[in-house]
């Protein structure tokens, strides 16, 4: 009789908290409110997780396929499932090895290879993209009519790879936003258009 107690207090906690949370749904439908919608431009908690977990697999997976990875410069990025691949690797194997890969990794709903076959890139010049992804994502984000936050912001050797979910023209301002940014050579756009 002791463990039927002991297990009854354990499940309470539970069954209260089911029933609460079930209820709201009915609680909403009873005094009439509004209609309850997405926003397709944004994510998920669990999309973003998912992306989370898509550059971590694909720098480790990247590095276990083959050591001739551990001496090139790698980027991964990844929004909503479309992942950018950038850096600069030694050989041509190298950088379609590289889609092989991250094609594997689940949620990965599209890739965007911009490996070079190049040395690493210096010092100085990831310095140098950091700036200018600081500056590009500033601007966006104290921009009034670019959505900033839903936005990721890439530099690769002055380039600048533009990841989201946005309308056509969210992006067309928000690349020519970034390609006034100082310092930016081209800009990508790699964008899941909502509209």
């Amino acid at each position: 009789m002791n463990v039927w107690i002991r297990a009854l207090r354990l499940a309470l906690p539970g069954l209260i908290l089911t029933g609460a949370l079930q209820g709201c749904g009915s609680m909403l439908a009873a005094i009439n409110a509004n209609t309850i919608s997405d926003d397709p431009g944004e994510r998920t908690f669990y999309q973003r997780l998912a992306d989370e977990t898509i550059e971590t697999k694909a720098i480790v997976n990247l590095h276990d396929a083959d050591e001739g990875y551990d001496d090139t410069h790698l980027i991964v990025q990844s929004y909503n499932g479309y992942v950018l691949i950038a850096g600069q690797v030694t050989t041509e194997e190298l950088r379609q090895k590289a889609n092989d890969v991250v094609r594997k990794i689940r949620d990965v709903r599209r890739i965007y290879n911009e490996l070079e076959i190049a040395a690493p890139s210096s010092t100085m010049t990831r310095a140098s993209d950091s700036w200018i992804t600081s500056k590009v994502k500033t601007f966006l984000i104290t921009g009034s009519d670019t959505p900033g936050m839903r936005v990721k912001v890439v530099t690769e050797d002055g380039v600048v790879f533009l990841l989201g979910m946005v309308t056509h023209d969210e992006g067309d301002r928000i690349a020519a936003e970034a390609a006034d940014v100082s310092g930016v050579q081209r800009v990508v756009r790699l964008f899941e258009y909502i509209d």
